[in-house]
């Protein structure tokens, strides 16, 4: 039996329910608060959140959870559920496509497990470490592009966050094929891990975004780091995400902007 298989299940199943229940409310009004001054949370949110976390509670009540909207409930075991119960909340109020449920699995302080499901597409993408990475139980990996030139990089909505986002931006849409802002962290890191796109830039992130879709990226073949080349272990917040061959180049177009 392969490490994690019970933990794999009930995440699949989990992320499946918390989906059913987000297409069910996208097709109605919903009470949306605003967070902060650019940031909303919606019933889907709330819903989705409170879904999950009852469903693993159930199925492993030792483990600690950690999640987008409540934090950090508990987190004095070593095995630790982190949970994105809506990415992209804001193309899901809005009636947009790419958005999704995100359930990632820590022990003893790495990413053991991703889980992301999407519901509107009906794709569900998985990796356990070692293992491999799937999406719908096909096997998947990144694309074989070395050249930035002829890449297609995804890169970071939040502009507000960051004084330098936007001169990263011009930097590499200079230096790239064409680039593209879908808003949807899991999304982006799917596609690289799916060699649909090349790469992905954070100006500002949180470890809820990517914990789920790093492992996914990693057992693809693919390269996460912070901007100066290191892994950025749980201390997600400026990030590159890539296929691994253009990842250097990437770096240098972003230190470039960081030295002047």
């Amino acid at each position: 039996m392969n490490k994690y298989a019970l933990e794999l299940e009930i995440a699949q199943k989990v992320a499946i329910g918390a989906g059913d229940l987000l297409l069910s409310l996208s097709q109605k009004d919903q009470h949306v608060v605003r967070k902060a001054t650019r940031e909303l949370v919606s019933e889907g949110d709330l819903g989705s959140e409170k879904f999950i976390i009852e469903q693993l509670q159930q199925f492993f009540p030792d483990d600690s959870i950690i999640s987008e909207e409540r934090q950090d409930l508990e987190t004095s075991s070593e095995r630790v559920w982190i949970l994105d119960p809506l990415d992209g909340s804001h193309n899901f109020i809005a009636g947009l496509p790419f958005w999704s449920v995100s359930i990632g699995f820590m022990v003893a302080g790495n990413l053991s497990l991703g889980v992301i499901f999407f519901p509107l597409e009906n794709e569900m993408f998985y990796a356990v470490s070692g293992q491999g990475a799937f999406c719908n139980d096909k096997i998947i990996s990144v694309s074989d592009n070395f050249e930035l030139s002829k890449s297609v990089v995804m890169y970071d909505n939040q502009f507000h966050l960051d004084q330098h986002s936007f001169r990263r931006y011009e930097s590499i849409t200079n230096a790239a094929f064409t680039t593209r802002i879908f808003g949807t962290a899991t999304k982006d890191l799917c596609l690289i891990a799916s060699g649909t796109v090349d790469a992905r830039i954070w100006n500002r992130t949180k470890l809820v975004d990517l914990a789920a879709g790093s492992v996914i990226l990693r057992e693809s073949g693919g390269e996460i780091t912070d901007f100066g080349g290191k892994d950025p272990e749980l201390d997600f917040r400026q990030v590159v995400a890539s296929n691994g061959h253009i990842h250097k180049e990437i770096l240098q177009e972003i230190n470039i902007i960081e030295n002047t």
